[in-house]
């Protein structure tokens, strides 16, 4: 079992197929939640989805494709973590992640945030990492917010889930901030 220590409290570990009792008892405790926002938590109803998806995660993970953890909190599995749509020619990835309610409140997601940040951009070499949240999901844009993510954008009707579509907000950060743009110091080559 690998596991990546982010602090005292606040722990990675690389998922194995061996976790899906772990994991989907925490998404049984919280279904109705997760679901309406994150529609994958309908549809993960066994031991068998779920372990097929961590099988999914790890094959992606093998081919550099998409990386993903098990968030541990006080040594107790407490959500998932993920770079997934990893552009490697571009450098970029977006995050995506969950945490069961019990775990909420005390700041565990925003230092996981942090922290999957800090490995993309030092050790996976990405420059620009992209959070979604939808726009009414005040919780995942509050931890954007809190991390140091920049709004870029509204993206409307950007998902359809829950049988309604979407509008999504666009946050990044990138690994060297963008500098001021002094439009003062545009030559005239015309």
């Amino acid at each position: 079992m690998f596991t990546y220590q982010v602090n005292d409290k606040i722990a990675f570990k690389l998922p194995a197929k061996a976790d899906a009792d772990d994991l989907l008892a925490l998404i049984d405790d919280d279904r109705q939640a997760l679901g309406k926002w994150l529609p994958w938590a309908k549809e993960v109803l066994t031991i068998d989805d779920e372990a097929k998806f961590l099988q999914y995660g790890i094959e992606k993970m093998a081919k550099g494709d998409f990386w993903f953890a098990i968030i541990l909190v006080n040594g107790e599995p407490a959500g998932m973590i993920d770079l997934h749509e990893i552009n490697h020619e571009h450098a970029r990835a977006q995050i995506g992640y969950w945490l069961a309610r019990r775990f909420q409140g005390h700041g565990a997601m925003h230092i996981a945030v942090n922290a999957l940040v800090e490995i993309a951009f030092n050790d996976l070499q990405l420059n620009r990492i992209e959070i979604l949240a939808d726009t009414r999901n005040q919780k995942s844009r509050n931890v954007a917010a809190h991390c140091g993510f920049h709004l870029d954008g509204i993206l409307n009707q950007y998902a359809f889930y829950n049988d309604d579509f979407r509008d999504m907000a666009l946050y990044a950060k990138l690994k060297s901030p963008l500098p001021a743009k002094n439009h003062g110091d545009q030559q005239n080559n015309g």
